[in-house]
């Protein structure tokens, strides 16, 4: 039976690999970040934004998540940015068919690798071209080897055979040792992990607890092949998550159709292993993060849920009693001749005879209490206790004030109640603050994100191309006659697409998607207020030049007529919004992004450089939007921003946002998946 998951296994790290080495190869090392117990290296290639996650002992694979950088980043970091900051990655490998991952980077002339271990204890190293340590994230002295400064690298010994070299007589060697038992010694000889063994010995019909070795040596050659069968599976690029009930289980490369077989597992699939890899160990990122950060908010809350649930059952009880007194009260009022007749013959009774003689003598009397000098008298079905030396009069007044002390009691009870409860309010608000700011730690960059992008009033999509290739990109990907074509009537703006499917997009919606093509031209930077954009479908548009002629990379003919929506104001709002409990910068005229931001900025052209303008504006947004979303502000990177910002710029004001609507895209993509390459 497989445990659950803790780290990538040698099957994993192949599969990894090859998805790295098709997207991620000859791409240049833009920046390195600290992400959570590892480090984030992004990557950037004309037309392409590229994570990649490494985490030394757990993962190291392709990444849909960001991160939000906060403070100074820790000493590795700083390092491995002085030495690698735009190296190209000429190739990835994985060392023996082991655990660790080693990329090769050239910077200028120079060579560097980056290793990460995924081993117990893992480490990330960073080798000079003589593969010489000159950064590690941990040092160690182990029977073997040391990692430190200044010394070679050597990997640790390794006994796994690579599926590719599996023989019938490994199998056969490892089934005929001493002691063996199928699965645990198929697994420990191969240096395989148990859920490929299991799986390959249940997809050659095989159930390990019930077989022996000696069984299992009439199979050996079907046995070595279905694991070369796995292994070639695993290098297809697709990704599964075996869930045991709602629980995330494991996450492999190949479709385990004999594990979810045989227990009864669920089996998500993925187009991607990243993607697979992405949901299953991020998603155990914030359930660590929000149980570490709720785990005494939860205490506090079960204090305040069991204190509100007692002063109700306390309110209960005193509204019973007031009932109760009132009732009495009342019927005291209403049958008061017969209470004073009763009481005038029980005084009579007891004087004359004694107390033993009243009950069959007076009428209504049916008990009496001569230590408490009081009688029991049956009124309208109910039995009421009357002192014999009070007037019934009197009694009813103590009645009432009783019932005055009790409704002040519950008046106090009431206030202590609301309290509480604001109380409670105050922490859950606090709870999701605190989730919203783990899940902001690691958050999922959807497709389009890698564009310039925003989301219409009436929900439509709307991307545009940050330089030439991705202009190119945009019309070739995503571009058809359904869709419309947007560009600003200036040299050098980007290609917008907007995603409405043939529908008439609203004027409000056309000129708010008309915001991306004209605030990110070159307009922008000349210093103009506004400037005209045009649309057409995308039938009108082509990379076909007239005969004789050449179109640039990023350049389009455009046939037919322009429709021009006149003077868009280069005038940018830039909100941070929260969608789904994620925060996220959206931009758009600023009517749009008041409606979707709990703060925002808004920006015109200027001259303050973007990277100091995004730190303006988070510190500035900070303070604008009061203490109940800090920890949403604080979390975020003021990298976010300043990718966001078409360049320099004046700040004309930040301001508190209405955050109501949803920003995501909700129309124009009509169950199209758009996968990032």
């Amino acid at each position: 039976m497989i445990k659950r998951k803790r780290s990538m296994t040698s099957f994993d790290v192949a599969a990894a690999i090859s998805e790295i080495s098709k997207r991620a190869k000859g791409a240049r090392l833009y920046n390195i970040y600290a992400y959570d117990k590892g480090f984030l290296f992004r990557f950037k290639s004309p037309g392409s934004d590229l994570r990649l996650v490494a985490v030394p002992g757990e993962r190291l694979h392709i990444t849909r998540y960001d991160v939000s950088e906060k403070g100074m980043p820790p000493p590795l970091v700083m390092g491995l940015r002085k030495y690698l900051r735009n190296a190209v990655l000429e190739n990835v490998y994985q060392i023996r068919f082991d655990r660790i991952v080693k990329m090769e980077l050239r910077q200028r002339n120079e060579t560097f690798y980056v290793v990460v271990e995924l081993l117990p204890r893992g480490v990330l190293v960073l080798l000079d071209s003589a593969e010489k340590i000159i950064q590690t994230s941990s040092v160690l002295r182990l029977r073997d080897r040391e990692i430190r400064r200044s010394v070679r690298y050597v990997p640790p010994p390794g006994s796994s055979i690579h599926p590719q070299d599996l023989g019938v007589q490994d199998i056969e060697r490892i089934l005929r040792g001493e002691g063996c038992d199928p699965l645990r010694s198929l697994v420990r000889g191969l240096g395989y992990p148990g859920e490929v063994v299991e799986e390959a010995l249940l997809r050659a019909g095989i159930d390990p607890a019930t077989t022996s070795c000696e069984q299992l040596l009439d199979i050996s050659e079907q046995l070595a092949s279905e694991l070369k069968k796995i292994y070639e599976e695993s290098l297809r690029g697709r990704g599964y998550i075996v869930f045991s009930g709602d629980e995330p289980l494991t996450v492999v490369p190949f479709n385990p159709i004999g594990l979810g077989s045989k227990y009864g597992f669920l089996i998500k699939s993925y187009n991607s292993f990243s993607e697979a890899l992405d949901e299953f160990f991020v998603e155990a990122i914030r359930r660590t993060e929000e149980e570490k950060r709720t785990a005494s908010i939860e205490a506090e809350r079960a204090k305040l849920v069991s204190s509100i649930e007692q002063a109700r059952r306390n309110l209960e009880q005193l509204g019973g009693k007031v009932k109760l007194l009132e009732k009495r009260a009342q019927l005291i009022a209403e049958n008061m001749q017969l209470i004073y007749d009763a009481l005038g013959c029980v005084n009579r009774v007891r004087e004359r005879s004694g107390w033993e003689y009243v009950i069959g003598n007076c009428p209504g009397v049916v008990d009496v209490k001569p230590s408490e000098g009081k009688v029991s008298i049956s009124i309208g079905g109910e039995i009421i206790d009357i002192d014999v030396r009070k007037d019934p009069s009197q009694i009813i007044v103590e009645l009432y004030r009783r019932i005055g002390e009790l409704r002040a009691k519950i008046e106090r009870g009431e206030k202590a109640l609301r309290e509480l409860e604001e109380r409670l309010r105050n922490l859950e608000r606090r709870q999701q603050l605190i989730r919203t700011r783990a899940r902001a730690v690691v958050r999922r960059r959807e497709w389009y994100e890698k564009y310039h992008w925003l989301v219409t009033s009436h929900g439509y999509l709307a991307i545009g191309g940050r330089d030439a290739s991705q202009n190119e990109s945009i019309v070739k990907r995503y571009l058809n006659e359904k869709r419309i074509f947007m560009h600003a009537d200036i040299h050098g703006a980007p290609a917008v697409v907007v995603f409405n499917e043939g529908e008439m997009l609203p004027e409000e919606d056309l000129r708010e998607a008309a915001i991306l093509t004209a605030a990110y031209s070159k307009a922008w930077k000349t210093g103009i207020t506004s400037v005209d954009v045009y649309w057409v479908w995308g039938s009108q548009v082509s990379k076909s030049p007239p005969p004789g002629e050449y179109i640039s990379k990023g350049a389009f003919m455009v046939y037919g007529r322009r429709n021009y929506i006149k003077g868009v104001e280069l005038r940018l709002a830039i909100g941070i919004g929260i969608e789904e409990e994620y925060p996220l910068i959206i931009v758009g005229p600023e009517d749009l992004i008041k409606r979707r931001s709990i703060v925002y900025a808004v920006i015109m052209p200027g001259e303050e450089d973007p990277s100091q303008l995004a730190k303006r504006i988070k510190k500035l947004a900070y303070k604008k939007a009061g203490e109940e979303y800090s920890e949403i502000i604080s979390s975020l990177n003021a990298e976010e921003i300043r990718e966001r910002l078409p360049g320099r710029s004046r700040l004309m004001g930040v301001h508190r946002g209405d955050g109501i609507e949803q920003p995501r895209p909700l129309r124009g993509l009509r169950g199209e998946a758009f996968q990032e390459n």
